[in-house]
Formats: structure tokens, C-alpha cells, sequence
């Protein structure tokens, strides 16, 4: 095997690109971070990948603690994805930083556009981020990247981790460094009568965080907040605090059978 990518994903916009990536090289495999995140992880090909979303402006918790883990060595070339709705920050500085401590580095790093897959009303920090970046976001989705990002892990090229301005940049790891600690135990969710106990919040959740109480779906405080749980749910039963029912979504290229695999 030449090419191994590692994703993380909630509603599948970066299943979705990490696939397409996968498709387009010679001899390369898809490997879920929750299906590996409790094991021995080896990176064991000579390109390895890592796509995941944005959150916070930073990487989401199980991305970063799947790269403590990691067991990788400098002679192997490593790239990344990330997917957002708006600007990266320094998501991916963030992960060239994490590289470097295990000796290594991020040869290649990409921010493409996607789908925002959250529920929830934009919130202040939203919509401070909003007017930063509302001359600058980020307009190309992975498809219209595809061919330039193939290009450039085919050959091994360097390609600098891309960011967002300065001033974005200190907002976001300022929002992340308040957020994140937090985030187990920000999302306030719950099912309502329409809930027909089919479970498939709890086979997609990552973090194994719905457990079934007195007949019906029960969070605990251990949430990734990539709230697969509500937006793949077939009844619209699933709910968080301040959501807007408008934004119910996720990737039209993905079934939930995929973000099953765990």
C-alpha cells in the first residue's frame, strides 16, 4: 500500500473528500480515527493523510489525540485536509506543530469549502468571525481542488499549511483555547417523541457517547460535538440547544451506513 488517510467525520463532508482523494491515487486505503483511536496505531505506507473538519478554528479533540498516538517517521510524506464553512485559522499550523514534536513535519496542508453541517444558531464568536473574514473566505470546495491536491501528494511536493489572516488567526486560537476544553459538555441533547429507537445515534457517535436510559437515547460528557447524532437522525428527533431547524444536513454523497464504520 503506497497511501493511507486516516479521516475523522460527523455528517461526511470529510469522508466525502478524503474519498475522492483515495479514488484518484494508485494503491491507497481509507481508515476511520475512531476505528483506530483505541488501538496500536501504525502508519505503516509511504504517503500517509489525515482529513478532518474545522472546529473552533482547530482540530477537533480526537484528531489531535490520534496524532499523539500516531507512530510515524520523518522519512514518510504527510498531507492534510480540512473541510470548513468559513476560514481554517491555524488548524493546520496546529498540526504541523503537533508533527514536529514526533519529529516530523506536514509536508502538505489544504483548506477546502464545504457544507456548514452545525444546527445551531451562529453564536457571537460566529458572527464576530463573520466580519473578519467576510472579504477573505475560503470560495473552493475539495471537488474543485481535486485535481491540484492529487497533483501535489502524487509527486510529493511541499505545499505550506494554509491559514487564514492574521487578525482571524489570533481570534480563532483565542475561541479554541476557550472552547475546546469545554466541548464535552456544551452540547445540551435530546430526543423527543418522535425518537423511534432505531439507534443510529448511537452506532455513528465517534466517541461512544450515547448509551439507551429508560427507553430513549441518553448523552453523557463525552462529545466530540460533530453532532452526527442529530443530523443523521431519520425522524428529525434528535435536537440541541439554540438549533435552527433549517440547517438540518448532511453530505448527499455519503450514507449513514459509511459513518458507521467505526
Amino acid at each position: 500500500m503506497k497511501t493511507k488517510i486516516f479521516y475523522f467525520t460527523g455528517t461526511g463532508n470529510s469522508l466525502s473528500v478524503a474519498r475522492d482523494i483515495v479514488n484518484k491515487l494508485e494503491d491507497a486505503e481509507l481508515v476511520s480515527i475512531p476505528a483506530v483511536i483505541d488501538g496500536n496505531i501504525e502508519a505503516n505506507a509511504p504517503v500517509i493523510g489525515i482529513v478532518f473538519p474545522v472546529y473552533m478554528w482547530g482540530m477537533p479533540n480526537m484528531v489531535a489525540d490520534f496524532v499523539q498516538k500516531l507512530k510515524i517517521s520523518s522519512d514518510q510524506y504527510i498531507f492534510a485536509v480540512t473541510t470548513c464553512a468559513g476560514q481554517p485559522g491555524e488548524t493546520l499550523v496546529q498540526l504541523q506543530k503537533m508533527l514536529q514534536k514526533k519529529g516530523t513535519e506536514l509536508h502538505a496542508g489544504f483548506a477546502v469549502r464545504e457544507t456548514a453541517n452545525t444546527i445551531q444558531e451562529d453564536n457571537i464568536f460566529i458572527k464576530m468571525a463573520m466580519l473578519i473574514e467576510r472579504n477573505s473566505k475560503i470560495t473552493k470546495s475539495g471537488k474543485e481542488r481535486l485535481s491540484e491536491m492529487v497533483e501535489v501528494i502524487t509527486n510529493k511536493r511541499k505545499h505550506e499549511p494554509e491559514t487564514s489572516s492574521a487578525l482571524l488567526n489570533k481570534f480563532g486560537n483565542f475561541v479554541y483555547g476557550m472552547g475546546m476544553s469545554r466541548i464535552n459538555t456544551m452540547g445540551k441533547f435530546w430526543a423527543d417523541e418522535k425518537c423511534s429507537m432505531c439507534l443510529n445515534c448511537q452506532k455513528i457517535c465517534p466517541s461512544n457517547n450515547i448509551e439507551v436510559m429508560s427507553d430513549k437515547p441518553h448523552w453523557n460528557q463525552n462529545c466530540e460535538f460533530c453532532q452526527a447524532c442529530v443530523q443523521w437522525c431519520p425522524k428529525e428527533a434528535v435536537h440541541i440547544k439554540n438549533e435552527d431547524p433549517k440547517r438540518r444536513y448532511h453530505n448527499p454523497e455519503i450514507k449513514v451506513n459509511d459513518i458507521m464504520i467505526r
